[in-house]
């Protein structure tokens, strides 16, 4: 196709020769990438005679991410694997084509004497721009053209953009001219990788080399938090981490100096974790009341498990692995039941703004780029029961997760990569950056330190040095066939989510070729990943999934699991065929990241322990969302389909309710919410979100990459700390809307009965409408989603599937599920889709032989490509798939040519490869210092900060190119691999070219994203695009009104709904305090006043408290129109302030809603400890005054919106103040008053999730499988 945006289309095309990209200088091809066997030949291709030495193992380049979903993560259908030399040469091969290749020795002459040292030519810099990367955010994303780069052959490419220097200056090449032999990938091995005395940028010196790592001091240093004195305190007197963490906290976020924190204080702090983390704040501020921590509460302690780290540690035993201790006489190894890595050490990336001391420059008329300062607070520690790798192996305390602002300037991402490649000073001692995902930065603790010795009593012994560490994961000399950003994108794996399940002895590791389409031919080179029919996916025997069953306590063997093994990531299926009695695994060539020798894997048992993050699990209903619904249209289903299925979707949920509601069905309308909020999956991932991966809660990867195309979910679970997400550890007031609700019918108040629960129950029913309207997210009953995974067996025919489902799943029309078999036509997809081809219909059938295989979508290994590939570019590693069978879908869907599985034909014309091999960096690394190297691989590491994102604009290109282009047009097909080639940019060093990005963004940029496409509110300020007539109506322009109609309607109905709902005060909720009143007055009778004095008391701090929540408002109303200009002016001057606040909230609920609820928990944490002498009242408890101030909060709410409802003309007030301050006072009041009352405690309460619906089983289980 010709380039659509550009009017020099002819330079566009020219830029890169087409050979470039074709693997032309591959010469051989190892024998585990041959053609594909005959179906006869298969189990004999997979014996363990042919297993691959994993030294020499093929590593597949695609992605390494530890996401926990799998939308976005999509690459070319038909990019080749870019480490093509380790499938189609032996090491010794490699070697001699790399020798052979003609670009290489020509290029190293030149450029890689100036590795680190010599900076960018200007050149350069403006030819070839900041070529954005993408945080990898998805276990699988697209990379390159037809074919990706065969990764001996990366320097082969030339660039036609930029002019390059020599050592001398001289220019070798212009990109104009065409000449330049040199690619620019080995001229400048390592972009932008250059020497900057950041610690000193006044210097003008380009060449001084970084200190000595044993000569640091805080000068070179971002300082977090230090104090050399108090250091010396903390080793002395054996201050344990966990209190100097909590010191580091206050100190960086401003709220104690150093010169307030004296000798005794510390010397108070001398003990365990255990002893000394519960009361650091009550030595620290003496005179303060101490106040009842959160983590307590919850049972997040982090201290007690910081100490068994240790202890773990220290003992030498592997036990944080997972492993059980030995016992006497038994020299083997097993798996336990505890594991270590689980404590969360958190900071913050703060903006300080731009640094005003910064000098100006002396020549006139330039303006040097504003430096922004940085600086880091932190967290504290939390135990949320999420482990990686890492800190399994060297411990919870050694790394700090840091998180980053939006950079929206180029001055802000360079200031901030600057800022990072700092070593970073905690107390002195190092921590260093080390990787940056989807906005986090790691940061691991080495064995430099700064002002203090280091003491190996304490475990810094233990510690390694930044280069240790990087050799111990990733040793850049075994992997350096691979690009450089590969490799650095590879250290996510460490960090993947996991549970450590099940060690395997090396003589079981299998490491296996994969099965290769017979479409490829071998002597064009390594395959492309369409033609990989096992891409990402391994096997594990059946002793091995039953142990695993055993450990994990499951109820039925798993016959998929996603996880991490060695330096392997991916799928793992059932293999039906070995029964041998000991755990098995075959790991494929497509699997393997990291290469590790078989000595590496002998004497490190992390290496051979099966990582588990999710298991292979049903989930239905699927949705249907504006992308699919636009690609089903497109392949011919009518839209009146989609309005019927709208329509159905909304009776079936809010009609329901309605019925319910009127009927005063309690028990319904909980089991809805309960349901259609997902409390359950809130609650099981509370004290561990790993649970919503390990069971299967893909849920929320099923629009993560729409971009606009959606509107934000109402209603889903805000991006809180752990702390955050569950119910307020002082009130007990659940975070979450669909929790508050559940418990409060739970509590025994109905909506008929309880005016507050009607109003949140209005409000969930106003946003489930919202949620399936704004955005057309459509539940369609007859669909599902599962793992994919390919046939090992070569049973199922091209375009074939099976599935079989091991509960009732709505994709079968038999209530009964006899065999859980579905048969016959179904369409699948996977999120993005974006393409006419990414939505298929298939056909499913039965094979006596494939039954064993449960809850995983098996692909045919037959055929010219993998099936997998054909959906936006999928694969085998742990991507999900969407079945749907609905009838009336089904039967008018027709599919589209597959010409859109693959990108344009001249789309490699358009991107370029700006990183190095790695093996380049190898080359260079002997004549660097440590510290050089050190500041060199953390250049490599932390690039992509520096870069602009360009993938999130492309998103909003295809979306205009879909509606004024139409779906199938060359337009929108360019702009959707684009998109995805910049979503995997940042691994695979391929970018698009500077002036292509610039034509793209200027062709469209006078039109806004269409209306139809674009979130609620979001009216753009630029022209609206107009589709054309020959198009036709596009789908989402019908149904959209229609859908807005239904809203309306809907909207309607809710809002009268409550019309009759109590008013009235609950006298269950103010009886202690009605009670307390009594016996005040009587003790009043008999001339003793104390009891009504210590009553006022209690009343007036509630009231005061009550007014400290009416602020919350009034602070966030800014300028307003006068009260005179005011509607209710009239009518509001006999509200006290609080209450005329109340009416307009608005403000208020603009803020974030992490915002918001952190604020309301400031006013409920005030009402629980700010009332001085709670424990030295004469006539209540402590518990008494408690339940009575609670009563009294309801009490004294009910009383302001009483007359906050005379003055709003008979609308009602609120009662929210007195559930957010006392929700389980007040519950747990209804409740005993009832009679029928049952308590749990956490974590239990948590773990009681229905099973089922109740309303078909009328009973409530415990779900074992989180436990």
């Amino acid at each position: 196709m010709s380039a659509p945006f550009s009017d020099t289309n002819n330079a566009r095309s020219n830029l890169y020769p087409m050979g470039v990209f074709n693997d032309e200088l591959s010469t051989s091809t190892s024998s585990g990438s041959t053609l594909r066997p005959s179906m006869s030949n298969l189990q004999q291709l997979f014996s363990p005679l042919d297993d691959l030495d994993p030294g020499s193992m093929q590593v597949d380049p695609v992605d390494d991410s530890d996401s926990d979903s799998d939308a976005g993560s999509w690459r070319s259908a038909e990019s080749s694997h870019d480490e093509s030399d380790e499938q189609a040469q032996s090491p010794e091969s490699q070697s001699q084509v790399e020798d052979g290749d003609p670009f290489v020795e020509p290029a190293l002459k030149v450029g890689m004497s100036q590795l680190s040292v010599a900076p960018l030519t200007q050149a350069q810099q403006s030819e070839q721009g900041e070529v954005e990367k993408k945080p990898e955010d998805e276990d699988e994303t697209m990379s390159i053209a037809e074919t990706e780069i065969d990764e001996t052959n990366d320097a082969s490419f030339t660039s036609s953009s930029s002019a390059v220097t020599d050592a001398s200056g001289a220019t070798t090449g212009s990109a104009e001219s065409g000449n330049s032999l040199i690619p620019p990938t080995i001229l400048n091995p390592v972009p932008r990788y250059r020497f900057v005395p950041v610690w000193d940028s006044n210097s003008s010196s380009r060449s001084r080399t970084p200190p000595s790592l044993k000569e640091l001091a805080p000068t070179h240093c971002s300082v977090i938090a230090h104090s050399e004195k108090h250091v010396r305190w903390f080793d002395n007197y054996g201050v344990p981490w966990s209190a100097q963490w909590q010191i580091a906290v206050l100190v960086s976020k401003g709220a104690l100096a150093w010169k307030d924190i004296t000798e005794q204080m510390v010397q108070a702090l001398s003990g365990t974790n255990s002893a000394v983390g519960p009361k650091v704040s009550s030595v620290l501020f003496p005179g303060s009341r101490r106040r009842s921590s959160g983590l307590l509460v919850q049972g997040r302690n982090p201290y007690a498990e910081l100490d068994r780290e240790e202890a773990a540690l220290d003992k030498g035993t592997s036990e944080t692995l997972g492993l059980r201790a030995p016992s006497d006489g038994d020299t083997g190894l097993d798996m336990g039941t505890w594991w270590g890595g689980r404590v969360e050490q958190r900071a913050f990336m703060k903006n300080l703004g731009v640094d005003s001391t910064r000098p100006k420059s002396m020549c006139r008329g330039v303006s040097p780029s504003p430096k922004v300062r940085w600086g880091i607070q932190l967290h504290p520690q939390e135990m949320r029961g999420k482990s990686c790798r890492f800190t399994r192996k060297l411990g919870s305390r050694r790394f700090i997760q840091l998180k980053i602002p939006e950079l929206r300037t180029q001055a802000e991402r360079d200031s901030l990569q600057e800022e990072l490649l700092k070593p970073h000073l905690l107390h002195g001692r190092i921590f260093r950056a080390f990787s940056t995902h989807d906005g986090t930065i790691r940061l691991v603790e080495t064995d430099e330190d700064v002002g203090r010795v280091a003491r190996p009593e304490v475990g810094d012994s233990r510690r390694l040095s930044f280069l240790q560490f990087l050799d111990w994961f990733n040793p850049l000399k075994q992997n350096a066939h691979q690009i450089i950003s590969k490799w650095s994108a590879r250290f996510t794996l460490g960090l993947s989510t996991s549970q450590p399940v099940l060690l395997f002895n090396r003589a079981n590791m299998h490491f296996i070729p994969d099965i290769v389409s017979l479409s490829h031919d071998p002597r064009a080179g390594s395959p492309a990943s369409k033609h990989i029919m096992t891409d990402g996916c391994g096997r594990m025997n059946r002793a091995a999934l039953r142990q695993i069953q055993k450990n994990k306590g499951l109820q039925s063997m798993p016959t998929a699991l996603q996880g991490r093994i060695a330096g392997a990531k991916g799928l793992w299926i059932l293999d039906d065929d070995d029964q041998a009695d000991v755990p098995r695994i075959w790991i494929t060539s497509s699997q393997v990241k990291i290469r590790y020798t078989p000595e590496q894997l002998d004497e490190d048992p992390s290496r051979r322990i099966f990582d588990l993050l999710r298991i292979g699990q049903v989930k239905t209903p699927a949705r249907l969302s504006a992308q699919p619904i636009t690609n089903f249209a497109h392949n011919g289903v009518p839209n009146a389909t989609f309005s019927e299925l709208l329509q159905e979707s909304l009776k079936e949920t809010i009609d329901h309710l309605f019925e319910e509601w009127k009927s005063d069905d309690a028990i319904s309308m909980w089991d809805l919410v309960f349901n259609k909020g997902g409390v359950g999956h809130i609650r099981k991932g509370r004290y561990a979100k790993i649970f919503e991966r390990i069971f299967g809660n893909f849920r929320d990867t099923e629009e993560a990459d729409e971009s606009s195309w959606t509107s934000e979910v109402f209603g889903s679970p805000v991006d809180l700390d752990a702390s955050d997400t569950g119910p307020d550890p002082n009130s007990g007031w659940p975070t979450e809307l669909a929790e508050q609700i559940t418990e409060l019918f739970q509590a025994g108040f109905t909506p008929s009965k309880c005016a507050y629960l009607a109003s949140l129950m209005k409000i969930y029913l106003k946003m489930e409408v919202k949620r399936m309207i704004q955005g057309c997210h459509i539940p369609v009953k007859r669909s599902a989603e599962a793992f994919a995974a390919p046939d090992f067996s070569g049973i199922l025919k091209p375009g074939e599937v099976f599935f079989r489902s091991s509960q009732q799943c709505g994709l079968v029309d038999d209530p009964v599920m006899a065999d859980g078999i579905v048969r016959g036509e179904m369409i699948i997809f996977r999120y993005p889709i974006r393409t006419p081809s990414d939505g298929r219909l298939v056909r499913a059938v039965d094979y006596p032989e494939l039954r064993n295989f449960t809850d995983v979508l098996l692909f045919s290994t037959l055929g010219d490509r993998s099936g997998a590939s054909i959906l936006a570019g999928g694969d085998y590693d742990g991507d999900t798939i969407h079945m749907v069978t609905e009838p009336r879908l089904v039967s008018t869907f027709k599919n589209s040519s597959l010409k859109y599985a693959d990108p344009p034909g001249d789309f490699d014309t358009y991107i370029e490869a700006v990183a190095s091999r790695g093996q380049e960096v190898v080359d260079a690394l002997p004549s660097l210092t440590e510290a050089e190297l050190v500041r060199e691989f953390q250049m490599i590491l932390l690039e992509p900060v520096s870069r602009e994102k360009h993938y999130g604009r492309y998103s909003t290109l295809t979306d205009i190119a879909t509606y004024i282009y139409g779906y199938d047009s060359d337009e929108t097909h360019y702009l959707s691999y684009m998109f995805s080639n910049e979503l995997d940019a940042e691994k695979s060093g391929i970018h698009v070219i500077k002036r292509v990005w610039e034509n793209d963004l200027a062709h469209f940029r006078q039109w806004n994203q269409p209306a139809c496409m674009r979130k609620p509110g979001d009216e753009g300020r630029k022209k609206e695009p107009r589709r054309p007539q020959h198009l036709g109506p596009f789908v989402l322009d019908i149904l959209n009104p229609f859908a807005q109609e239904q809203e309306k309607r809907y909207l309607e109905l809710i809002e009268k709904l409550d019309i009759d709902a109590d008013t009235d005060c609950d006298p269950v909720l103010v009886a202690p305090v009605d009670e307390a009143e009594s016996r005040a007055r009587r003790l009043i009778s008999r001339g003793q006043n104390e009891m009504w004095q210590e009553l006022e008391r209690m009343k007036s701090f509630v009231e005061g408290n009550r007014r400290t929540w009416a602020r919350l408002f009034t602070e966030q109303r800014g300028t307003r129109p006068s009260q005179a200009s005011h509607p209710l002016a009239r009518n509001t001057s006999s509200l006290a302030p609080q209450d005329s606040a109340m009416l307009d909230q608005s403000d208020f609920y603009q803020l974030p809603k992490k915002t918001q609820i952190q604020k309301k928990r400031e006013v409920a944490d005030e009402f629980w400890n700010g009332f001085e002498g709670i424990d030295r009242l004469v006539y209540f408890s402590e518990d008494e005054a408690r339940r009575v101030m609670g009563s009294y909060a309801y009490q004294h709410a009910y009383e302001r919106a009483q007359r906050a409802a005379v003055a709003r003309g008979g609308r009602k007030g609120s009662f929210e103040y007195a559930f957010v301050v006392a929700f389980r006072t007040l519950a747990e009041l209804k409740g005993k008053s009832n009679g029928k009352y049952s308590i749990s405690v956490d974590p239990f309460h948590d773990f009681m999730i229905p099973r089922r619906n109740v309303r078909d089983e009328g009973r409530m289980e415990v779900d074992s499988s989180v436990l």
